[in-house]
């Protein structure tokens, strides 16, 4: 429209027959333009000198560096050093000179695949959009990707949205149904092909896990967080409250270790108001696609204001993908146990302590909001005999937000509750329920 207003001379079409007149004359011109421009005509390409391809939008351009805006991977900055080509839209192409040499464009091959791909010892996979990144693979694990970057560094991504991947070296593979392979890995649209002694080829969705090193030993199988919260409050009230949480993962193929450890305390006026500590152990063992078994269920709990100087719970289960999509998880499981109390202080006469058999029930359920926005449910509940309370549970409601890579901040409430608190030896009985409400910034490896 730019070039049919600006200029006086009306614009021809390739048989030189002019487009002004009606209407219809110039929307047939524009359409005849349009159809002329190649697919994706819009999006900028930077093709990196390792291979890496980036589809986007060029922000800036100095003598040194380009800053690229990528569709998948926000905002980053190249410099000339390390690009091989830049592919610009028709519409950039009018108004800047090239930023480098071009040459035939492999790249927009769909077939072509970056020349390092089986001989740079890295991973390489292939966004929908058509950009290639080169890295390391942490896991492919409950449809989704951690993937170590060199550029864009630690990502986690869908594994809908890759496109090929290729594995430098072997890696344990599970399938549903299937006994675990080892082979170096290709994906396509459809198919999982391992390369191995035995070569097997499935479709994507009967995919379980991937791990590089399939349970072995190793500081690869494990990842991590770890969130703080400090508030202090002083005048007319002197307060300071701390909250501290972290989470270590231990992922194969078709197993999850989990080790969670949440802490609280309060200290209002010199006096010590809230101070607790919860770690939590479980082990599951992929089934098939829905079902898992709960190899371990452990808990060790304390809180003294609640007059429970140490409480220890352990047991086992079977659980259940209720949902299992890459933006929305929600699990439940259950099982027997057995727990063992130890109280602060009892009256005069009564036992400080008590054991009694367990039934536990967990449910955990998670859901994008946003692509930086998550909200996170998580409930275990616990069954005993009255002396050792007759149930229990520990919710946790969190939103946690990604601030950037490894930092992100998350605002939880957490609701503990115990139906039959023991009395103290003064009598007085503890309240039921506990409420916390904390900020924290967390840290992720």
């Amino acid at each position: 429209m730019r070039t049919i207003f600006e200029h006086r001379e009306p614009p021809r079409n390739r048989r030189g027959r002019s487009c002004k007149g009606r209407w219809n004359t110039v929307l047939v011109c524009l359409a005849f333009a349009s159809a002329s421009l190649p697919v994706g005509a819009l999006a900028d390409v930077l093709v990196s000198t390792d291979g890496q391809r980036f589809v986007g939008k060029v922000i800036e351009e100095t003598s040194d560096s380009v800053v690229f805006e990528s569709q998948q991977n926000g905002r980053f900055t190249f410099p000339r050093a390390q690009i091989l080509e830049l592919q610009l839209s028709p519409v950039e192409e009018a108004t800047k000179p090239p930023a480098a040499a071009t040459g035939e464009q492999k790249s927009n091959n769909p077939e072509w695949r970056p020349p390092g791909v089986g001989h740079d010892h890295f991973d390489w996979i292939q966004l929908g959009s058509g950009e290639w990144l080169k890295g390391h693979i942490t896991y492919i694990q409950n449809k989704e990707i951690e993937f170590d970057s060199d550029e864009l560094e630690e990502l986690t991504l869908e594994l809908k949205k890759i496109a090929r991947l290729y594995s430098a070296e072997p890696m344990f593979v599970q399938f549903e149904n299937h006994k675990p392979v080892y082979g170096r890995v290709e994906i396509d649209h459809e198919n999982v092909n391992v390369l191995g002694p035995e070569y097997l080829s499935l479709h994507r969705d009967e995919l379980t896990g991937i791990t590089p090193s399939g349970g072995k030993t190793g500081i690869s199988n494990w990842t991590g967080r770890f969130n703080l919260g400090l508030n202090t409050q002083s005048g007319n009230t002197e307060q300071i409250t701390l909250n501290s949480s972290a989470k270590l993962a231990r992922r194969t193929p078709n197993t999850v270790l989990l080790i969670d450890f949440l802490g609280n305390f309060t200290q209002t006026s010199g006096v010590k108001t809230v101070s607790n500590e919860r770690l939590t152990v479980s082990d599951d063992i992929r089934i098939n696609q829905k079902w898992f078994v709960r190899a371990i269920q452990f808990e060790a709990y304390r809180d003294p204001l609640s007059n429970i100087s140490h409480r220890f719970t352990a047991g086992v289960g079977v659980g259940y993908y209720i949902f299992d999509r890459d933006d929305l998880e929600w699990t439940v499981s259950a099982g027997p146990g057995y727990q063992s109390t130890k109280f602060d202080e009892v009256a005069a006469g009564q036992s400080d302590s008590d054991s009694t058999p367990a039934a536990g029930i967990q449910s955990r359920f998670s859901v994008d909001i946003t692509k930086r926005l998550t909200f996170i449910q998580t409930l275990d509940t616990q069954f005993t005999n009255p002396e050792s309370g007759k149930y229990t549970h520990h919710a946790v409601t969190t939103l946690e937000y990604e601030i950037k890579r490894h930092f992100n901040l998350d605002t939880s409430f957490v609701w503990d509750y115990l139906q039959n608190p023991k009395a103290r030896s003064d009598g007085v009985i503890p309240q039921k329920s506990d409420y916390y409400t904390s900020v924290s910034i967390g840290f992720r490896f």
